[in-house]
């Protein structure tokens, strides 16, 4: 009996869920050393792509075209000159494109660098637009390269163009929404996001992240959880600095309860845009905390309940390719209405690395042949009834409790629903 089959059959679904995905995105590479794969893998939309494709999920889904976004559009949240830096790698060098990189902070650069960039931002906008007029409920942008990281002048982390940043503020100015908010899942702070939407009441941006006390990548204060905005912003930026690794599903969940989903429906926006790093996902090289796929999915349940379920997930990071795979996947299903039992593994097996093998792989090749990622625990892995604890009712550490309940305090100044 074929395991695939068996596993995972075609779920019914209620909802319209479009996807951005273009093999062109994977042209973005970096130049110093091919055999030593840089963190930020092109096999990193790939890998969630073929899971999707493999459990079956983008067949009930629309595939939204990828154009790549303008230099207007662009220049709404980029600096010209910085533009006009990006625009010349185009036609540099190797020699000459390796000393550009260097000027920044953790970016590589190729000749196809920009053109991807464009692709990642033009493919967002173009789900969220899609969202926007009613055409979809949700969707999930699998791009890069990332773009929380981008400031206006340089890039940095990365990110080339803040992709988020570029879609708020076009379908802004067509007067497509009014209010945005942002939360940015993804292990390290969007400090690129909060500098552009900074002193601006009309875009929520709310951030888990570790902090380390500022050690932790960007490495800076800007992190801060008394980073709360400034103007008529003031409020209108939330910062939960963790402040260690192995952060986990009871922390995440203790600040959507009582900090973020309070707030998300008293601001009542127009749609909410994820900046949906996996970085903060169990065995992730470099975020080195322990997010489990089935919390992504809670996290994702609990975001639909607010603006009408108009809900668009923006890949940013996370390096291992199996959990980004996974993670992905699990928050797909809660966008589809695809239900599991409440305690029990997602099917197909949520720590299963079979993302890059094709159907006929999965069901052909006997359990001893697949590839397992070292750290991942795959005892009775094809048993649906191994129980896991259930998310929504996890605990939060002690320490990531203070953390939450310490920005709590800081936002009850600016939000009455924290103080009920």
């Amino acid at each position: 009996m074929s395991y695939y089959k068996q596993e995972t059959p075609t779920p019914p679904h209620t909802k319209r869920v479009g996807y951005v995905y273009d093999v062109r995105m994977k042209y973005h590479q970096d130049l110093e050393d091919p055999q030593d794969p840089h963190p930020e893998d092109p096999r990193r939309i790939y890998w969630i792509y073929n899971i999707l494709k493999v459990a079956g999920c983008l067949d009930i889904m629309k595939n939204v075209l990828v154009t790549p976004v303008t230099d207007d559009k662009i220049l709404r949240v980029h600096e010209r000159q910085y533009l006009e830096t990006l625009k010349d790698t185009e036609i540099m060098e190797r020699a000459t494109l390796l000393e550009t990189q260097k000027k920044y902070d953790s970016v590589f650069l190729c000749k196809e660098s920009q053109y991807c960039a464009r692709m990642s931002a033009g493919g967002l906008l173009a789900l969220c637009k899609d969202v926007v007029r009613g055409k979809l409920d949700s969707g999930l942008a699998i791009i890069r390269p990332p773009g929380h990281h981008a400031c206006s002048a340089v890039p940095m982390g990365f990110c080339l163009l803040n992709n988020i940043a570029i879609t708020v503020r076009d379908l802004q100015a067509r007067k497509m929404v009014n209010k945005v908010m942002i939360v940015d899942w993804d292990v390290h702070h969007g400090n690129g996001i909060q500098e552009v939407f900074y002193s601006d009441n009309t875009v929520l941006y709310a951030s888990l992240h570790r902090y380390d006390e500022g050690e932790f990548y960007p490495s800076s204060t800007d992190g801060g959880m008394d980073m709360v905005g400034e103007g008529e912003g003031k409020g209108y930026n939330i910062n939960i600095p963790w402040a260690t690794a192995g952060v986990s599903d009871g922390d995440y969940i203790y600040a959507f309860k009582k900090l973020l989903l309070p707030v998300a429906r008293q601001f009542c926006p127009d749609l909410i845009i994820v900046a949906s790093g996996f970085d903060a996902a169990v065995c992730d090289p470099i975020g080195e905390c322990d997010v489990t796929p089935e919390c992504y999915a809670c996290m994702t349940s609990m975001l639909k309940s607010v603006s009408n379920g108009k809900l668009v997930l923006s890949l940013e990071g996370g390096y291992n390719l199996d959990a980004i795979a996974n993670s992905a996947l699990a928050c797909v299903k809660p966008l589809l209405n695809i239900k599991w039992k409440a305690g029990h593994i997602p099917q197909p097996a949520i720590y299963l690395a079979y993302a890059t093998l094709s159907e006929e792989e999965v069901n052909g090749v006997p359990q001893s042949k697949y590839k397992y990622s070292s750290n991942w625990d795959t005892s009775n892995i094809w048993n649906p009834a191994v129980e896991v604890p259930n998310c929504y009712s996890a605990q939060p550490s002690e320490l990531g409790k203070d953390t939450v309940d310490r920005v709590l305090d800081i936002h009850k100044e600016y939000w009455t629903s924290l103080n009920m």
